[in-house]
């Protein structure tokens, strides 16, 4: 089971076959339907190369996370993300044995005017002293004001 939680909002659920015994690879493969925050998309769950389940969603979490909310493998030490159905009490450590565990992140994608927007005017940087010593040491001029 993989369960996308949208700030308490929605949860989208995928969900497989129980596992054998043994070594399995699952793998969840999302792909966003564009760049920016918020976006929906499409989820593939496969298990041991097989399509499991898709689903669509219509909209993704339209902000960042905060820096001490954890993603965490094998157990949940910040906030957990079921509902009733699956509740669980953190850290829910998973007692099996992950052998191999694998991220693919792809370049974030973003429109021109999204990015542009982001960067603002940019201002020329100063020379730096080190880099460029003998640029540093010009005369400075000494003129008194009438």
């Amino acid at each position: 089971m993989f369960l996308y939680n949208l700030l308490n909002l929605k949860r989208t659920i995928w969900e497989g076959p129980e596992l054998s015994a043994g070594k399995h690879t699952i793998v969840f493969d999302f792909k966003s339907d564009g760049p920016g925050l918020g976006k929906g998309g499409t989820g593939v769950l496969s298990v041991d190369g097989k399509e499991v389940a898709r689903k669509s969603m219509e909209h993704s979490v339209p902000v960042t996370f905060p820096e001490d909310e954890s993603f965490d493998v094998g157990m949940d030490t910040r906030s957990g993300v079921a509902m009733l159905q699956y509740r669980y009490d953190p850290p829910f450590r998973f007692t099996g044995k992950i052998n191999k565990l694998t991220f693919k992140l792809e370049p974030e994608l973003k429109d021109p005017a999204q990015a542009k927007a982001e960067l603002g005017a940019t201002p020329t940087p100063e020379p730096d002293p080190i880099e460029q010593p003998n640029a540093m040491k010009q005369p400075v001029s000494k003129k008194k004001a009438k």
